[in-house]
C-alpha cells in the first residue's frame, strides 16, 4: 500500500511540474510576443498625375524585411481609410500579412483631384491611378510577396480591387457592396460584351458580399458575379440593407469570413 501511495505521489509531482512546464512555456511566448511591437509607417505615394496620397502600412517589428503577404484595404466613397477598424488589422497580422491602408484622392489626408468627387466614381483615369501608385510601391518593398497581393474594399474600395485584379496583378479580392456602373468603368467590362460575339476573360480569387435589400447593389453583384467571374468565386448576401462598411458593423462576422478566405486564396 506504502508503494502505491508514494508511486502516486511520484507520478503526480511528475505531472505537476510537466504542467508548470507547460504553463511557463506559455507565458514566456506571451512575453515574447509582446516584445514585438505592430509598427505603423506613415507612407506617402505620388501618382503618374502627381497627386500626393496618404497611406498607413503595418507590420510586425521583427517581419519589416521579411517577405510577407500585402493585404491592401480601400475604403469606400466619402469614407477614409480610418474606416478599417483596428482589430481587423491586428488579426491580418497576426495571420502573417501585412498591411496597408490608403485615402484614395479627394478623400482623408489625400490630395485633392482635379474633377468633383462624384465623378471619381466613373473615371478611370483617376482613383485607378491610386491604386497604380499604390502597386507600384508595393512591387518595391522587400518585405512584401508580390505574388500574394490581397485587397478588400467596400463599394468604389472594391471595383478599385477588381480593376486591380484585372490589370495590376493582384491575387486575391474582396470586394462588398459594389456597383455595376463603377466597376464597368473601371474595368472597362460592360453588357454589350455579353451580346456581341467579342470573347471575354473571366477572372477568379473573387469574393462579392453585399445586402440583398441595399438598393439594387446586390443584383449588380450577383449579375458581376454571374457573368464575369469563374471559380473559386464567392456571393455572399445578408438580409440588410446596409451598405459597405455599414454591413460589416452590422455583420462583424463578414471579417472572418474574409481572412479565411484569404487563408484559401493567398
Amino acid at each position: 500500500m506504502k508503494n502505491l501511495i508514494f508511486t502516486i505521489v511520484i507520478a503526480s509531482a511528475f505531472i505537476i511540474t510537466a504542467c508548470n512546464k507547460d504553463i511557463q512555456n506559455d507565458v514566456q511566448r506571451i512575453e515574447q510576443k509582446s516584445k514585438v511591437e505592430i509598427k505603423k509607417d506613415k507612407v506617402d505615394l505620388i501618382t503618374d498625375d502627381k497627386i500626393k496620397l496618404a497611406a498607413d502600412y503595418y507590420y510586425f517589428s521583427d517581419k519589416k524585411e521579411s517577405k510577407q503577404p500585402l493585404i491592401i484595404l480601400i475604403h469606400q466613397f466619402r469614407s477614409s481609410k480610418e474606416q478599417w477598424d483596428k482589430s481587423f488589422i491586428d488579426t491580418l497580422l497576426s495571420r502573417n500579412y501585412k498591411v496597408l491602408a490608403y485615402d484614395i484622392r479627394s478623400h482623408g489626408e489625400s490630395g485633392k483631384a482635379t474633377v468633383s468627387q462624384t465623378d471619381l466614381l466613373s473615371n478611370r483615369e483617376q482613383a485607378p491611378k491610386d491604386l497604380d501608385a499604390v502597386m507600384s510601391w508595393a512591387y518595391t518593398q522587400k518585405g512584401i510577396d508580390s505574388a500574394k497581393v490581397g485587397i478588400v474594399g467596400t463599394s468604389i474600395g472594391g471595383s478599385l480591387g477588381i480593376y486591380g485584379k484585372i490589370f495590376k496583378g493582384v491575387q486575391s479580392v474582396v470586394a462588398i457592396s459594389i456597383g455595376k456602373g463603377t466597376f464597368q468603368a473601371f474595368t472597362g467590362y460592360d453588357d454589350r460584351m455579353m451580346s456581341s460575339s467579342r470573347i471575354i476573360a473571366r477572372f477568379k480569387n473573387v469574393m462579392l458580399i453585399g445586402g440583398v435589400n441595399d438598393n439594387t447593389y446586390f443584383e449588380e453583384e450577383k449579375s458581376i458575379y454571374d457573368n464575369y467571374l469563374m471559380e473559386p468565386r464567392e456571393l455572399i448576401k445578408f438580409d440588410s440593407d446596409k451598405h459597405g462598411k455599414d454591413l460589416i458593423v452590422q455583420y462583424p462576422e463578414i471579417l472572418k469570413t474574409i481572412v479565411n478566405w484569404f487563408g484559401k486564396t493567398l
